[in-house]
């Protein structure tokens, strides 16, 4: 059949328009602005009485992670929210707190959690966060991780007996469940999620995240 002149304008100009447009919607992210900061919607959810902390509740700037030990981009995220703690950990005006945040699809993220929180009341929270991160790859996968757990409370000091007591009974399956309760009232849906001073932190890059909290000591 043979297209009048009318309908070949027509018709050029309508695929132009489809791949023009599908090539705004592809380019679209590159020139979009960056998300508005996220507040979280109820600031006295971040912090909890008893929540594991580096420094004072009364800090002028607090750094509050919901975080999944078996979690691979919590694992990738360490190193940075590493080297920001390690850079403000003399400053009495820094806090950082960790939240359990245990994702469904990790089976072995409520018992590392369980060793955190064992770790935590034997005064080693911290010492046990760094290990179960920096060494992630070893115990992920695992069908028995405790056992790599207890090799990592003997590297930290901690009494073996009370530690494997407490992990076995999951004597903190309440606590945790009270950070993913907060977590689930503030919309965490995704791990790494991280708050400073109720801003959610949008951009993981070190420079960016030292720069709000040097705004924020700075006010």
């Amino acid at each position: 059949m043979r297209m009048n002149k009318e309908t070949i304008v027509i018709t050029v100009i309508s695929v132009l328009f489809i791949v023009g447009m599908g090539f705004l919607v592809w380019k679209g992210p590159s020139f979009s602005t960056p998300a508005a900061p996220i507040v979280a919607s109820d600031p006295s959810l971040l912090v909890r009485a008893n929540s594991h902390m580096t420094g004072s509740a009364s800090a002028k700037v607090t750094m509050v992670e919901f975080g999944d030990y078996q979690c691979p981009a919590c694992g990738a995220a360490y190193p940075i929210l590493k080297q920001i703690t390690d850079k403000y950990a003399g400053n009495p005006d820094f806090n950082f707190v960790f939240r359990n945040f245990p994702l469904p699809q990790h089976p072995n993220a409520p018992i590392a959690a369980e060793a955190a929180e064992a770790a935590g009341a034997q005064g080693k929270y911290f010492e046990m966060l760094d290990q179960l991160y920096a060494n992630q790859n070893q115990w992920v996968d695992s069908s028995n991780p405790l056992t790599f757990f207890l090799s990592y409370a003997g590297k930290i000091g901690l009494a073996a007996d009370k530690f494997t007591a407490d992990v076995a009974a999951s004597k903190y399956a309440s606590a945790i469940s009270a950070d993913q309760s907060d977590g689930n009232q503030l919309g965490v849906n995704a791990t790494p999620t991280v708050f400073i001073n109720a801003v959610q932190v949008v951009n993981f890059d070190p420079k960016s995240i030292e720069a709000i909290i040097d705004a924020d000591l700075a006010k």
